[in-house]
Parts: C-alpha cells; sequence; structure tokens
C-alpha cells in the first residue's frame, strides 16, 4: 500500500514538474524582447502576440509549455512564421513595458494588429493553450491577409495573369487605378506598378519580390512606417497569386480544425 501510494505522488510532482517551466527560458520562435528590441520587433509590420510574465508568477510558469508548442508551431509554419511575431517580455524586470501597454497583473497577453498603431494593442481574451493560440492567429492572418486589396483590381490582376497581352493588361489596370478616389488609389497604383514591372521582367517577378519584401520585414532593420508600407504592398502582392483561392480554402480548414 505504502508503495502504490509512494509511486502516486511520485507521478504527481513529476506531472507538476512537466506542466511548470522556467518563464524565462528560451523557447524556439518566440522573442525575449527588452526595452532595446522592443519597437524593433513589434513595429507593425506583422501581427504579434506578445506574453509579459514575471518569473515568480504561477501561472506564468503553468503557461509556458503551451508558449513553447505556440513558438514551434509558428516557426514550422511559412505563411505564420510570415506573418505574426510571437514573444515575451520579463515585465517584472523591465516594468517600463508593462507600464507602457498597461499591464496589471501575469501573465497578460496583449495582441498586436499588422498596421496598427503599437501603441493600442488588443486584450488577448482566449483560451491558454497552443491549439487556442494557433487559432486566434490563423483566424487574425485571414481576417487581414487582403487588407490592401481592391475588388475592382483583384479582377483585373486575374485578368493580366491569363492575358497574353500583359503590357495591354498592365495599361488596364493603370488606368483602372487612376480612376480610384484618393483613399485608395496609392494601393491601385502598386497593382498598376506590379502588373508592369511583372511585363517586363516575366511572372516569376510576383514570386521573388514577395520574396525580397518578406526578407526585409523578417531582418527587423526597418522601422514601423516602413514594415506598414512593405506590408500593404505583400498584401497587394497576394492578388497576383494563382494560388490564393487554395490558400483561402486551407486557411479555412486550419480555422475548422482549430475550433473542433
Amino acid at each position: 500500500m505504502n508503495t502504490v501510494l509512494a509511486l502516486l505522488l511520485s507521478a504527481a510532482v513529476i506531472n507538476v514538474v512537466v506542466s511548470q517551466e522556467d518563464p524565462t527560458e528560451s523557447l524556439a520562435g518566440v522573442y525575449d524582447l527588452t526595452p532595446a528590441d522592443f519597437d524593433k520587433v513589434v513595429n507593425g509590420g506583422k501581427h504579434a502576440l506578445v506574453e509579459f510574465y514575471a518569473p515568480w508568477c504561477g501561472h506564468c510558469k503553468h503557461l509556458t509549455p503551451e508558449y513553447k508548442k505556440l513558438g514551434e508551431a509558428v516557426a514550422k509554419d511559412p505563411k505564420l512564421k510570415n506573418s505574426v511575431v510571437v514573444a515575451k517580455v520579463n515585465a517584472d524586470d523591465h516594468k517600463e513595458i508593462g507600464e507602457k501597454f498597461g499591464v496589471r497583473g501575469f501573465p497578460t497577453i496583449k495582441f498586436f494588429g499588422r498596421g496598427k498603431p503599437t501603441t493600442s494593442p488588443e486584450d488577448y481574451q482566449g483560451g491558454r493553450t497552443s491549439e487556442a493560440f494557433l487559432g486566434y492567429l490563423h483566424e487574425k492572418v485571414a481576417a487581414d491577409k487582403g487588407f490592401a486589396r481592391i475588388g475592382s483590381l483583384d479582377t483585373l490582376a486575374r485578368d493580366f495573369l491569363a492575358a497574353a497581352d500583359k503590357t495591354g493588361a498592365a495599361a488596364a489596370l493603370k488606368t483602372a487605378a487612376e480612376k480610384l478616389d484618393e483613399a485608395s488609389r496609392a494601393a491601385g497604383m502598386l497593382y498598376s506598378k506590379f502588373a508592369e514591372k511583372a511585363a517586363t521582367k516575366g511572372g516569376e517577378f510576383f514570386k521573388t519580390e514577395t520574396a525580397r519584401l518578406e526578407r526585409l520585414l523578417e531582418s527587423g532593420k526597418v522601422g514601423a512606417n516602413k514594415a506598414a508600407e512593405i506590408s500593404q504592398k505583400l498584401s497587394v502582392l497576394t492578388a497576383f497569386s494563382p494560388d490564393d483561392e487554395e490558400e483561402d480554402e486551407a486557411t479555412k480548414e486550419k480555422l475548422s480544425a482549430a475550433e473542433e
């Protein structure tokens, strides 16, 4: 009887140890931010999910294994990796960051939307599991994917991809873009610019330009304004992807799986 009890107690202790980890531990796919680099990483160029923790906080210790799974999952998913930053901040050591964003308890998790002011993040109110975090991020990325897209020009972009006369199709895009109202014209002219370059350089331009811009974002060397500009360009470039509809279906399937 004593042996059985000892084994049960041992198993309970092991379970507690496994389910609680040091929040200060470096996690794959998760940035450890300080005042020196916070604004460089959370700059509006990508969506950012940030945990504000204290090393002594029990709830933070329980969250660490799930955050670890989240970082690994994002690192393995090319689409999420190119669209999302997962990070954590020791807000006990760096109180100024916590105070800046109104952190009152631990852990506090905030979402910084791509292209939105980093001074006004959303409070994350969802579940504290890696699956819940992933579902939330997939939803945000899916909703935001075409933020700079314009329906009428999307149609002309598809026409461009199918056209034998690329120069003429690019000219049609430019004419349509010039007729847009002032609020939409900047994004519209990106359609025209990309079509003209593809007409000259060939269809591979869209892939190479997308890769170039994604590398710039991932470098962390661009400021908030430049990051937002790059994100707008990447959004418009998705209109020229022949796999766009297939990607949307794949995203829907991931969201459905996360909800289940």
